[in-house]
This record gives structure tokens, sequence and C-alpha cells, in this order.
């Protein structure tokens, strides 16, 4: 049986946790001094702990499988490997539409109740798009093989 060590994912724990912390008070700090923009530091503390999820999530399948593996008194099949591409793939073709859907609401901004917001707030989303073209897709590569990896058969 496999000998559950947490111990390295305390380094983590203590990083995210903390820094989510950080975002989610410091946030909450700005809303209440009346700031615009203090629920984009909220939104990034819950992000840093949705990844610290992540992390949980996935360290937790991987012991799974590792038990299994060992309760098998046969040969374990070939770990599954692979799976970048597809994920990489697919995360483009999602960011890709949302750049596609961000022109067209700067294209059709006239039809909105404040066409000259709109269509600034459009433009600035067809220029956050583009590093995101790709960032995301590695992202997605990177978690999808992941996840391939520690699924359990």
């Amino acid at each position: 049986m496999t000998t559950r060590s947490y111990a390295h994912v305390g380094c983590a724990t203590v990083l995210l946790g903390g820094a989510g912390l950080l975002f989610v008070a410091g946030g909450l700090e700005a809303l209440q001094q009346r700031a615009p923009l203090g629920w984009l530091a909220i939104a990034g503390g819950l992000v840093t702990w949705a990844v610290l999820g992540f992390l949980y999530w996935i360290n937790a399948r991987a012991y799974r499988r590792q038990e299994e593996t060992e309760r098998q008194s046969y040969a374990p099949s070939a770990h599954q490997r692979g799976g970048f591409w597809k994920g990489f793939f697919v995360t483009w073709a999602i960011v890709v539409a949302a750049h596609l859907a961000a022109f067209l609401g700067m294209g059709f901004a006239d039809l909105l109740p404040r066409p000259e917001q709109s269509r600034a707030i459009f433009s600035l989303l067809v220029l956050a798009l583009v590093p995101a073209h790709v960032v995301a897709p590695v992202l997605g590569g990177v978690v999808y093989s992941l996840v391939r990896s520690t699924e359990l058969r």
C-alpha cells in the first residue's frame, strides 16, 4: 500500500493559499475604500485558490492510480501518456472562438445601448486575447495530459 505523503504540497499550500488570501483581503479592502477594481483582486484570489485546488485534485488522482497499480497481481497496463496536443488544439479553438466573438461584438457595437463603451470594451478584449493564443493552449495541453496520465482504468 502506498504511504500517502502530502509534504510536497505544503509549500504550494503556503504560497498559493497565502497569495490567494492576500488578493481576496486586498480586494475587499479596496472595495471598502470604494476603489473601482477591487473585484479584480478578489477574482485573482479565487483563481489562485482554484489552481491550488487543481493541484490537490491531480495529486489525489495520482495516488489513487498508484494504489490501483500496486493492487494488481498482473503487470499493469502501459501508463497513459500524451494528450498534450489534443488539449492544446481544443483550448486554442476555444480561444479562437472567443476572439471571433470579441471581433463580432466590436463590429456590432452600434446595436448595443452604449455603442462607444461597448466598442471600447470589445477592443480591449481583442487585445487581451492576443497573448491567450499561446498561453491558454499550452496550459490546456498540460492540464489535459495531467488528467489523462492520472486516470483510472
